[in-house]
């Protein structure tokens, strides 16, 4: 009760330190919650807009929490979880008070084979709390946003973390005054760490301590955070807290992110998954979603943290390339949509759409507008919509304003849009007239569908070896006449070698890799009949898990069923004793050795006691085939969950039981018809 009446206190004074919205909904809450039971106990008074000053209000509420008081207005109940409160003339300020138990267990959300994407609707138990605007926790009333002052009371050793700023002497008291969309409560029994050497609070809160990856991500946190000021503007909240989940998640959440215990301890996870959480407190979290126009954050957040660090280290075109490949490999007809109609991820193919596309899409906008006016529109876009909602069309604004230049019609095909272009390059001749050499070539998009915008890099190597140049084709219809003329003779023309322009790749530019067999509707697994009864039985629980997930055609059969592989579709073979192993590993000399049955793939030798594999080879008829071995049952476990997270890969060699990755290998692409020699 005094943590209570402290907290009122403090809520008081809080108060004319700014001045009441009239469209924001304001909710000062003291939560109790027992983990243990499930249940949580709510005190919330409720400041309204001026607009619904002595109206009846309708709101939403868990309907597994009962409202035990009110006061300020006369309560109806209209059916379980859905109440109005009719208020006196002029009122606005009303005080619900109610408790129940909120535990919805976790689902798979995701259609991926092999991959888990859980989700709950809210959760209170011994584990952890994990409550948000989809747990209807606190009365939501729709159309308006929210300003929150949040006291939670838990057992001892618990900490509670939402978004906005914690109490300098109530660490489970948490304000936040700019416009928010929905309240976050997260709690659980925390290692809490913090610091303040940077341009904002930085907190890290651990299951287990662990100072050393503590004070790697405080420093991360810095470092980004300062990164992101300098380029798209001030960043828009206190703090910013990494907090452990008590599953395996990748969630953003104003001014803090949820990741699971196994995804924090990644080393990669710091440099890649963890600045795209960051930067979306100005993306999605800083300036909001109109959903009805389409997710545009994810798409953009992954540009300006993912793709952005890559570029920073020199590898951003391999990046676009794969993103462009696992584009291909998961998404077709009957899978594809336009940007505007993503609204989050919920698979390989929504995610290769609404990250990859959408990503691939922002880049052909910088690139077309150059980088000072591209970051110039950001910033003015950030300045101008934080804690608004904003669509498409609001960024497409601000950048037409910076580069003064119309971008409606790319816009409007990019994003209404399914499908990509094709390219081809026909008709290339060189000639000499006085003194200089023309080059003339015709540039094509050749898929079915009608063409694209597309701005489209050439690079012309010479033969005297002068720096290469690179000229930029704007196509604006299906064929494109090229008329170029240089000094030097050219040697060799590379169109869009760097992988600008999202497209269609060529098998040649298109290595061979896990996920051409983990994004096929059509898949046949081939046990190995001849194997041990343990390692069968977990070939058979690795196929019907990854089988279970895939509602097109992935069926199951043994090497003994069939007298040849498919001629179609992808094929997965699992077992070192599989019949159709050894034949394609002839085939495949190059790549494999196996003399004196001394292994070796690639350049790496394979010990066949404690090593598993999994190898991407092209059948006879080029379909991807997908070959799985390990003599340990124990490890078979781990590479079901495993593998299909590591789809850019040709080659993958795990060891012992758990299995833990020894080598990765992508395959090296051939010389692309996109790429040609000039006799």
């Amino acid at each position: 009760m005094y943590k209570f009446l402290y907290g009122i206190v403090i809520f008081l004074l809080w108060l004319p330190a700014y001045a009441h919205s009239d469209d924001l909904v304001e909710h000062q809450l003291q939560v109790v919650i027992s983990p243990g039971k499930g249940m949580i106990t709510v005190t919330d008074r409720i400041r309204l807009p001026k607009q619904l000053a002595g109206e009846t209000v309708t709101f939403r509420l868990h309907p597994a929490l009962t409202i035990r008081k009110t006061g300020g207005g006369q309560l109806t109940t209209e059916s379980p979880g859905l109440h109005t409160i009719t208020l006196p003339p002029r009122q606005r300020d009303l005080t619900l008070e109610y408790q129940g138990q909120i535990r919805h267990a976790l689902t798979d959300i995701s259609n991926a084979a092999g991959k888990a994407q859980h989700s709950t609707r809210g959760w209170i138990g011994a584990e952890g709390v994990f409550l948000s605007g989809a747990s209807a926790w606190y009365p939501q009333i729709d159309n308006h946003r929210l300003r929150i002052d949040l006291q939670v009371e838990l057992p001892n050793g618990w900490y509670a973390i939402s978004q906005g700023e914690a109490s300098s002497k109530q660490p489970n008291h948490w304000r936040e005054t700019q416009p928010q969309e929905e309240i976050y409560l997260i709690a659980g029994k925390y290692h809490r760490y913090a610091s303040s050497d940077g341009p904002t609070t930085a907190l890290v809160y651990l299951r287990q301590p662990d100072e050393a990856l503590a004070k790697r991500y405080l420093a991360a946190t810095q470092r980004y955070i300062a990164l992101y000021n300098e380029l798209l503007g001030d960043y828009p909240y206190r703090k910013f807290a990494l907090v452990e989940n008590f599953w395996e998640s990748g969630y953003g959440m104003p001014s803090f992110t949820l990741l699971g215990p196994t995804v924090i301890r990644l080393p990669f996870i710091i440099h890649t998954s963890y600045p795209h959480e960051i930067l979306h407190n100005w993306f999605g979290n800083g300036v909001y979603v109109d959903w009805s126009r389409g997710n545009w954050s994810e798409g953009l957040t992954t540009y300006l943290a993912d793709h952005l660090l890559r570029e920073q280290q020199g590898t951003a075109a391999a990046y676009r390339r794969d993103t462009l490949k696992t584009w291909a490999d998961h998404v077709r007809a009957g899978n594809d949509f336009p940007l505007t109609a993503f609204r989050g991820r919920h698979g390989d193919a929504s995610q290769a759409v609404g990250y990859g596309k959408a990503m691939m899409f922002f880049h052909m906008v910088r690139k077309r507008l150059g980088d000072k006016p591209f970051f110039a529109g950001l910033k003015q876009f950030y300045s101008d919509q934080r804690f608004k909602p904003a669509s498409y069309d609001d960024l497409r604004d601000h950048w037409e304003q910076a580069a003064n230049t119309d971008l409606h019609s790319f816009f409007k095909q990019w994003l209404t849009r399914t499908g990509a272009p094709k390219l081809a390059l026909n008709n290339l001749e060189v000639k000499s007239d006085n003194g200089q050499f023309l080059l003339t070539a015709t540039l094509q998009q050749i898929q079915q569908e009608a063409p694209f915008p597309l701005l489209v890099p050439l690079r012309i190597s010479f033969v005297d070896g002068h720096e290469p140049q690179t000229q930029l084709i704007d196509m604006t219809s299906r064929s494109q006449p090229i008329h170029l003329a240089f000094p030097s003779r050219p040697a060799r023309i590379d169109v869009d070698p760097e992988y600008d322009c999202f497209r269609h790749l060529y098998p040649e530019e298109n290595p061979l890799t896990l996920s051409a067999v983990f994004g096929s509707d059509d898949v046949t697994i081939v046990l190995s009949a001849d194997a041990d009864k343990a390692l069968l039985q977990g070939y058979r629980t690795l196929a019907e898990q990854w089988q279970a997930k895939r509602a097109g055609k992935w069926t199951i059969t043994t090497d003994r069923q069939l007298a040849t592989l498919p001629k179609h579709g992808a094929v997965i073979l699992l077992g070192w004793k599989n019949l159709f192993r050894k034949p394609l590993f002839a085939q495949y000399h190059e790549r494999i050795s196996n003399q004196d049955d001394h292994l070796r793939l690639g350049t790496e030798p394979v010990n066949h006691a404690n090593d598993s594999i999994a190898l991407m080879l092209p059948g006879k008829e080029q379909q991807p085939i997908l070959i799985i071995a390990s003599d340990t049952a124990a490890a078979l476990p781990g590479l079901t969950r495993k593998l299909p997270h590591y789809g850019k890969y040709s080659l993958l060699i795990f060891t012992g039981e758990s299995p833990d990755i020894r080598h990765k290998q992508q395959w090296e692409s051939t010389a692309s018809p996109l790429s040609r020699t000039i006799l």
